[in-house]
């Protein structure tokens, strides 16, 4: 089977990362700015507005390699580019609703904290901004490829690994666009079938596997419950995760 070059994924990686990185330095010295002593109000409302900057800058940026990341792919398998669009469809609404809920620990006198969800808030934007310029060309590509979650960080939550574990069998969106703070897994297209060179959905699939039972053993010493019944609590956990994924993806 044919494999897309490992590189060129963890490269797209990097180049988020780098991005993020910069983005979150410039937003920690526009917050700091901010008198943290003013009214609950009127910190909400410079932060949102110091949030739509970095946000829609970082978003932007990152929709540009992305679209360059999903043509490059195409080219790879199918020996011709689309000419994919840098469009991440970042929500902007979406940013200052988050901001408002982050303002409970300006409520709190926990600014810090306050502080910290922003940055985070950054952060999981540019990730989201990634998959979705992958899924926004998608939906335009009369190719119709699949799609994985390939993992390229040296840690992945039990989320991403469930997600990762199932290969390229990714039509639509939904679970394909899960992104968080910190999250190296990359929404990967394939047209004819190719993999990534190391990416083993079966290992994952182990790796997910082996996670959920210490979890469950855990949660029944601790519990005082048997881990078979702490077990199905996890993977229903998991499916309400997936069915959360795919109503914000609805809307």
């Amino acid at each position: 089977m044919s494999a897309i070059p490992r590189a060129y994924v963890d490269n797209f990686t990097k180049a988020i990362n780098g991005l993020s990185a910069a983005a979150r330095e410039g937003l920690a010295e526009a917050l700091a700015a901010i008198d943290m002593t003013q009214p609950v109000e009127a910190i909400r409302e410079q932060t949102i507005a110091a949030m739509d900057v970095w946000c829609g800058g970082l978003t932007d940026q990152v929709a540009i390699i992305a679209a360059e990341f999903y043509d490059g792919l195409r080219e790879i398998e199918l020996g011709a580019r689309m000419g994919a669009v840098a469009n991440s469809g970042r929500n902007r609404d979406a940013t200052e609703g988050a901001v408002r809920a982050f303002a409970e620990k300006l409520v709190d006198g926990k600014p810090e904290q306050f502080v910290e969800l922003c940055l985070e808030r950054l952060d999981y934007e540019g990730k989201v901004a990634a998959s979705q310029t992958v899924l926004n060309n998608a939906k335009r590509d009369r190719a119709k490829p699949r799609f994985a979650r390939v993992p390229t960080g040296a840690e992945t939550c039990d989320f991403c690994l469930m997600l990762a574990s199932r290969g390229f069998v990714y039509h639509t969106e939904q679970t394909a666009s899960h992104a968080h703070s910190g999250c190296d897994c990359r929404t990967v297209p394939s047209w004819k079938g190719y993999t990534v060179t190391g990416y083993d959905p079966d290992a994952i699939h182990d790796r997910w596997q082996a996670a959920i039972d210490q979890q469950a053993a855990e949660r029944a010493e601790r519990n005082g419950t048997t881990e078979a019944e702490e077990r199905r609590k996890i993977l229903a956990t998991y499916e309400q995760s997936a069915r959360n994924a795919k109503k914000r993806n609805r809307r």
